[in-house]
């Protein structure tokens, strides 16, 4: 049956911009319009089951044929089919205003059987709900003022209403299918169409309410639309509409007025953090995967998907003993967000690497079990079902969003560090600045989590900046009131580089904790897979007591000058540097001058009943100013490490000795922007500078193997360049390979000399080769 249907709709798109010279009070002619026209929505001839088409069944009939692992799991999923025909649709669905994933035993048996049995059971669900005078399941919504007339939960009832109706209508009368469709458009469609969509009556906008609510309504509602669209010509005026909408939501930009970030940044970071990504990007997919089975046109073309589903990889760690996915904000240490990787995996983009975290997650909950993915996806013991391991950088740097992870490789029980410094608002944490770190496959140090909505606790603790790895000042981070408000200063992760054995990374929390802060930066230095140094450079308003904050997970010990922490063999120890160490003996009052280790009480994730104690490094005297310097040790990583404290004129800093091979790591005090018109030069074991971090690695015979620089404009040693700069960069140069290698940011387009050391015949600079044909030891470039 094909269908085709014109959609009168007219839409234009206005830019607005005041033109150069134009008169006082007028606005330019508008620039980039165009007449958004209506598309001729096909349906495809077939079937039209959507999830479980005859092509899907008969490959499923020969995998169970032939797998004796499919063979019981579709066993598993007919034995639960079989029980549910004792039950009643209310039952089966959880509540009567409701249909959820709970229904797809019954869809794959009736598919694979044919019996009539399992579709009436379907049959008596879908009636069950268009007998539903109302399908919102929060009732408190109907009594807003305006009332929302559609809730969460109607996202996934929409979706599972078409995906039953497309899989049963060849049982359905005419009749009955009119009568069925009447009663999807007036409770399930119209309602969040009117409330999220029809300029008509609608009370929503992106701006307010364009997070993980809007996209699992409106695009569950769609996927829904497209389960009835063969039988319900008015479902393609809908769709074309929601699928423009749609796009929208992906593209939002944000909104300076309204506190309100863009929905997305360019590496796919979600503005509501891992959690929500999934229920957000998973429930699109669903749509887009219903779409492609049903109509000839594709839908909208988002670029940003790919990213948003390798956001999800970024932030998993696998373990042997089960994998953890990074829990900033709202969300599950241990959650499987699997559905979008598999998601992604069935719109036809067959990346090996979403297998693989679909399989990170085998076991008791492996998502392949149930009934829609067991049709479509390969268990592990079948051909390429283990997926592979991602080809992605170790590395992901999503500046618009404030969100970076590294890790010292892909493999199980490897060492993963996480930060976070961006948007405080709902789902997003007062945790600017703050990080985590997994290594050899546990959590070590970490994020509290968070605990049911409903409890105290969310709001008053586990939203809050005290239970955050943050610096603090006076015991304070960030307002309470910004988890509401939204923090309309943003946190930042401005600069972040990777290269030769060295990660870095700036973060910048001082817009959401200005209440406090005038400064609240906070440097990551990697060194290799071992040294974590982590330099916090603070201003507050007035006098008062600075701390590092620390919450970890196991058994922490103070030993000596270090805080050690244990899980499940794992090991890390913590040791404050600067401006002094722990006292390394005696007792706290014996060494006033120390920095003091305090404990507080706070509350385990999603367990509100039990207390957990927390940790401040607090140096010895009150201050305006502050300079942090601490060291993390993940240990058996390497040859043993030796650190040491430097110190001279505008100079602090970490001599870093791990068996032959020496970092020296140094701090220009005259660059925390104490001083102005005039540049912040100094002079640091030899290095002559003006640039914020200097570190760098010799060999045993004291060659140069490799240097980062932050934030400077200049490098000279012995009266050799080895950068200039008219305009400060940041930079990692490598010098143990066939050649030089550079990574640089800073201002674009822009010239720069670099050194190359033993007049090198050619140079990678941001993973590009250039052939210097100078003759000399520099090369002039523009760059980056």
């Amino acid at each position: 049956m094909m269908m085709k249907l014109a959609l009168p709709l007219l839409t234009v798109p206005m830019v607005l911009m005041a033109p150069t010279g134009a008169a006082s009070g007028q606005m330019a002619a508008p620039t980039g319009l165009s007449v958004i026209a209506p598309r001729d929505l096909t349906v495809k001839a077939g079937g039209g089951q959507l999830g479980f088409d005859d092509a899907t069944m008969a490959q499923f009939r020969e995998r169970v044929a032939t797998n004796a692992e499919v063979r019981r799991s579709w066993r598993a999923v007919l034995a639960d089919a079989d029980t549910m025909l004792g039950q009643t649709p209310a039952a089966i669905t959880g509540h009567p205003r409701r249909i959820t994933e709970q229904a797809e035993p019954l869809i794959l048996a009736y598919r694979m059987t044919g019996e009539a049995r399992y579709a009436a059971k379907l049959r008596d669900i879908l009636f069950m709900m268009a007998g539903v005078e109302n399908w919102v399941t929060d009732a408190p919504l109907l009594r807003r003022d305006p009332p929302w007339n559609s809730d969460l939960q109607m996202g996934t009832t929409a979706e599972m209403f078409g995906l039953i109706y497309s899989n049963i209508r060849d049982t359905l009368s005419p009749a009955e299918r009119e009568q069925l469709i009447a009663s999807f458009m007036q409770r399930g469609v119209q309602p969040v169409f009117n409330d999220w969509i029809d300029g008509r009556r609608r009370i929503h906008t992106l701006d307010t309410m364009g997070h993980n609510w809007w996209a699992h309504i409106v695009f569950g509602t769609g996927a829904g639309l497209i389960g009835v669209a063969r039988d319900a010509p008015e479902a393609l005026r809908y769709l074309d509409r929601l699928d423009q909408a749609g796009s929208e939501w992906w593209a939002f930009a944000g909104n300076r007025l309204e506190s309100k970030i863009a929905t997305f940044g360019a590496q796919g970071a979600f503005s509501e953090s891992v959690n929500y990504a999934e229920l957000a990007v998973g429930t699109y997919l669903n749509y887009r995967i219903a779409w492609q089975e049903t109509f000839e046109q594709a839908p909208a073309a988002i670029p940003l998907l790919p990213n948003a589903v390798d956001f999800l990889i970024h932030n998993l760690y696998p373990a042997s003993t089960g994998p953890y996915s990074v829990n900033f904000g709202d969300g599950g240490h241990q959650k499987s967000y699997a559905r979008t990787a598999a998601n992604m995996w069935l719109t036809g983009d067959r990346q090996p690497r979403y297998l693989w975290y679909v399989n990170a997650f085998a076991g008791a909950g492996d998502l392949r079990r149930q009934p829609r993915y067991l049709a479509h996806l390969p268990l592990a013991s079948e051909e390429g079902g283990k997926g592979e391991m991602p080809d992605l950088p170790t590395w992901l740097w999503d500046r618009d969003m404030g969100w970076a992870t590294m890790r010292s490789s892909w493999a199980q029980d490897a060492t993963m560090l996480a930060v976070r410094s961006g948007f405080t608002w709902n789902h997003n944490h007062a945790d600017a600045g703050s990080f985590v770190l997994y290594h050899h496959g546990k959590p070590l140090l970490i994020d509290s989590g968070n605990s049911s909505y409903a409890t105290p606790e969310y709001d008053s603790y586990y939203r809050q900046g005290i239970a955050h790895n943050v610096a603090t000042f006076n015991g304070r981070n960030e307002p309470e009131a910004h988890t509401y408000s939204g923090s309309h200063l943003t946190g930042a992760l401005p600069h972040m580089l990777v290269g030769g054995g060295m990660r870095y990374l700036m973060a910048d929390a001082t817009g959401p904790t200005s209440a406090y802060f005038e400064r609240n930066f906070r440097h990551f230095l990697w060194l290799d897979d071992g040294v974590i140094l982590v330099y916090d450079d603070l201003l507050a308003r007035e006098p008062g007591q600075f701390a590092f904050q620390l919450h970890a997970e196991g058994t922490v010990q103070r030993r000596g000058t270090s805080l050690h922490v244990e899980n499940g063999g794992a090991r890390v120890e913590v040791r404050p540097i600067y401006p002094t160490s722990l006292p390394d003996a005696g007792l706290p009052t014996d060494y006033p001058e120390n920095v003091r280790l305090t404990t507080l009480q706070g509350y385990k994730d999603h367990a509100p009943q039990e207390r957990t104690t927390f940790y401040r490094f607090e140096p010895a005297e009150l201050a305006q100013r502050q300079k942090l310097i601490t060291a993390i040790l993940p240990e058996e990583v390497g040859p043993a490490v030796e650190l040491e404290r430097l110190a001279g004129p505008n100079m602090i800093g970490v001599r870093v000795r791990a068996g032959e091979r020496v970092t020296e790591v140094y701090m220009n005090l005259t660059a925390d922007g104490s001083v102005k018109h005039r540049n912040s030069i100094a002079t640091v074991m030899g290095w002559e500078t003006d640039a914020y971090m200097v570190a760098v690695t010799y060999s045993a015979t004291g060659t140069i193997e490799r240097l980062l620089l932050a934030n400077g404009s200049y490098l000279r040693r012995d009266g050799e360049v080895w950068l200039d700069s008219l305009s400060k960069r940041y930079l990692i140069g490598s010098f143990t390979g066939p050649q030089p290698e550079y990574w640089v940011q800073g201002q674009d387009n822009t010239a720069l000399t670099l050194r190359l050391p033993g007049q090198a015949a050619q140079v990678t600079v941001n993973g590009a080769t250039l052939h210097p044909d100078t003759g000399g030891d520099t090369i002039r470039l523009r760059c980056c």
